[in-house]
């Protein structure tokens, strides 16, 4: 065979085929190298675009693929170029409408829904025990400012006098109403804070922006129970309630050595403590014997949760239409005595409606759902282990 090759002044060069089996050397290192002859003259085609077909057959087969994988390699580059172009202008079309909206994250932040613990109990900082928060609610504050208005208002009209009188008086009241408040919410808080301590002996915590706040039936203690197996929630419940024993016991002593009004006084707050100590125990839910209950029946092992969940609503109903009942006709007040109006039956239609919330969920199949009911899985901690935020549990 012979090869016809173009020398550098455009003629034609015959060569014998031994010469032309050596005359075409290949660059594989260029992809745009061209077959070059011994003499140095360039091999080339007639046609342009046959030229390129040409030097693809002469390239071996690594260099093909070289050439293949660069090619593959800025067209993925490209294609991350493109995508990364289109999540910037996304980016930057999101934060276009949030300025246009007005102040953006910190708007959205005002328009969420209001937590309940803000919506309905209205806290108001007072102070802090060690590094407990005590929160009032407003609703207390307007229960006793109509105590004192009433008191203030109706002792003229009871006792007559003049200016002098009704200075004195509304002295009296004022400092008799504060006592009150004083040593009944006091108890409270000692009821609470033992919740409080029993949960972090077991390594639960209180909530730090909750804490423990004053409403008008009492104190709410709000902890995460976190990592606490049924038992020691049992323990945690119990610390509440069996705090008023010694607290009873004090004061009564107290009234045994007293004289006088402060006899009086003593008495007055162990009959209190005794009213709260058998007061907590009732099953009305959410109170601590509900929540006893509850953990007394699951802790037995033999019954199912929605059986335990159906003998709590059951009997929370029962026991909160005879308080609402017995607190309507004047049988039996905790509030009367301690805060001197009849406000138990507001209390009992509060349980009522606590415990409809449990039978939404029994018969929707999501009591499950519900903390005290779901304590004694293991399972339970585990699947609210990745939960943003830890939902505290309530303890009257």
């Amino acid at each position: 065979t012979m090869a016809i090759l173009d020398d550098a002044d455009g003629a034609e060069t015959r060569e014998s085929p031994r010469d032309a089996n050596d005359a075409v050397v290949v660059d594989a290192m260029s992809e745009g190298a061209t077959p070059t002859a011994r003499g140095g003259a360039d091999a080339r085609d007639d046609d342009g675009d046959d030229d390129e077909t040409s030097t693809r057959k002469l390239l071996p087969n690594d260099a093909a693929t070289t050439t293949s994988d660069a090619k593959t390699t800025t067209t993925r580059e490209r294609a991350e170029d493109d995508l990364e172009r289109e999540l910037d202008a996304v980016v930057d079309g999101g934060r276009d409408d949030a300025g246009a909206s007005g102040d953006g994250d910190e708007e959205s932040q005002h328009a969420a829904p209001e937590d309940a613990f803000d919506r309905y109990l209205q806290p108001k900082f007072w102070m802090t025990l060690g590094d407990v928060k005590i929160f009032v609610s407003l609703w207390t504050i307007y229960v006793w400012g109509v105590m004192w208005t009433l008191l203030v208002v109706l002792g003229p009209f009871v006792g007559g006098g003049g200016v002098i009188y009704f200075f004195f008086w509304v002295l009296t009241v004022t400092i008799f109403l504060s006592c009150l408040f004083a040593f009944g919410y006091g108890t409270m808080i000692a009821h609470e804070l033992s919740h409080v301590y029993a949960c972090r002996r077991f390594g639960g915590r209180v909530d730090e922006d909750k804490g423990i706040i004053l409403w008008p039936f009492g104190a709410l203690a709000f902890l995460h129970l976190d990592g606490l197996t049924l038992s020691q929630e049992l323990a945690v419940t119990l610390a509440g309630p069996i705090s008023h024993a010694p607290m009873l016991a004090l004061w009564w002593l107290l009234s045994l050595v007293a004289f006088d009004d402060f006899a009086s006084l003593c008495r007055y707050l162990a009959f209190l403590n005794f009213a709260l100590l058998v007061w907590h125990f009732l099953p009305c839910y959410p109170m601590d014997g509900s929540r006893v209950l509850a953990c007394a029946l699951l802790l037995t092992r033999r019954v199912r949760v929605e059986t335990a969940a159906w003998v709590v609503v059951v009997t929370s109903y029962a026991c909160s239409i005879a308080y609402i009942y017995l607190s309507l006709t004047g049988h039996f007040s905790i509030t009367a005595y301690f805060a001197l109006q009849n406000l138990d039956w507001v209390f009992g239609v509060f349980c009522l409606v606590a415990t409809s919330h449990v039978l939404f969920l029994l018969r929707n199949g999501r009591v499950r759902d519900h903390p005290t009911f779901s304590r004694y899985e293991i399972v339970y901690d585990a699947y609210h282990a990745f939960d943003d935020v830890s939902r505290p549990e309530v303890f009257l």
